[in-house]
């Protein structure tokens, strides 16, 4: 028998969902990284390749009441595996579908850190967070301080 309750192993297999289009959309946010391909990353002891994983889902929405969950990983869209796609990619099959939206999801393990987009601050939700990042090289001015009779000004020295 396994140790895990019904709920905790449910959570560990991909599951299908229908979302039902309404006149505001899906109700849900994706975020990922912006570029195809990636570095492989573990979810529940299986190998994925860049996921895009639902990153906020509106109260009472139709991906809501269909049970989508913040954190979950996009595996397909409408049966097109989007493993390693872009997030453009991704969300232009989204914006294609008609009426009835098929995902294929996976919830993640729960030992990633997942930070909501609305806040810098840690939820008790988790993911991985495939979002690219690159060094960018940026100049910061030579600037002094300019005090006269009129008040104090900072001049800056490009």
């Amino acid at each position: 028998m396994n140790s895990l309750g019904n709920s905790e192993t449910s959570k560990q297999i991909p599951r299908n969902i229908i979302i039902k289009k309404t006149n505001d959309g899906f109700g849900f946010n994706v975020r990922g990284q912006i570029f195809e391909g990636g570095q492989v990353k573990s979810i529940n002891g299986i190998l994925y390749g860049p996921l895009q994983q639902v990153s906020a889902v509106s109260n009472q929405s139709s991906a809501e009441k269909a049970g989508l969950c913040i954190g979950d990983k996009i595996l397909q869209v409408n049966n097109i595996d989007v493993e390693g796609a872009s997030h453009k990619q991704v969300v232009d099959l989204i914006k294609n579908c008609n009426n009835d939206l098929h995902l294929v999801v996976i919830a993640s393990a729960g030992n990633e850190k997942h930070y909501d987009i609305y806040s810098t601050e840690e939820s008790s939700e988790s993911s991985n967070d495939y979002t690219d990042r690159r060094s960018l090289a940026i100049s910061i001015p030579d600037y002094s301080l300019l005090e006269t009779n009129h008040g104090k000004f900072y001049v800056s020295f490009f």
